[in-house]
């Protein structure tokens, strides 16, 4: 447990060194653990607190069957599975790109460096969450921005993560890390996830 603490307390001063370390680590086991603590930290914290607030969510639900008073509620439990859902998924088309265009692949790395893209950047998105929905302003035009700017972080981390691998370079590395955030998680969350 220490040596993954450490991993990602690295991830967020020096990523390359922490993604060289995770590559010696039990892949995609880490990455799951990695994906769980995001999720479930999150749904324990934010998601339950704008539920015990009485918040609803600031756009509205495609879930139509959801009222918005009942909103983060239900989010509270099924966030954790959009989470793996969203991760085996992103991985999954990653390592399909990868074997189409000819280039070597390992769905358990890549599944390691995705989960680890999510987790590193939450420290700060948690707390930057909670001191808005403290503030009573979660939802507003900050909210947006500041969740942009860690979308944008993640993409460059699943870049540097993925450029370990041999065949790929930082660039078609970085363009794998914008399809998974821009082109896979960022759609399904805008589906489940207020």
């Amino acid at each position: 447990m220490i040596s993954f603490l450490k991993i990602w307390i690295k991830g967020i001063t020096r990523p390359k060194r922490a993604f060289a370390e995770l590559t010696e680590k039990p892949a995609p086991h880490w990455g799951l653990y990695a994906v769980l603590i995001r999720f479930v930290v999150t749904s324990l914290t934010s998601i339950l607190a704008l539920y015990m607030l009485a918040q609803t969510p600031f756009e509205p639900s495609y879930l139509t069957f959801l009222s918005a008073g009942d909103y983060y509620r239900a989010e509270i439990f099924f966030l954790p599975a959009f989470g793996v859902t969203a991760w085996l998924l992103g991985g999954a088309v990653t390592h399909l790109i990868l074997r189409l265009t000819g280039k070597d692949s390992n769905f358990d790395w890549i599944l390691n460096v995705i989960g680890f893209g999510l987790l590193i950047p939450m420290p700060v998105l948690w707390i930057l969450d909670w001191s808005t929905i403290a503030l009573n302003i979660y939802g507003g035009m900050l909210t947006p921005v500041i969740h942009a700017l860690i979308s944008i972080w993640e993409i460059t981390l699943f870049g540097i993560g993925l450029s370990k691998m041999r065949t790929l370079d930082l660039r078609w590395a970085l363009l794998l890390g914008l399809l998974i955030k821009g082109g896979i998680y960022i759609p399904l969350a805008m589906i489940f996830v207020r």
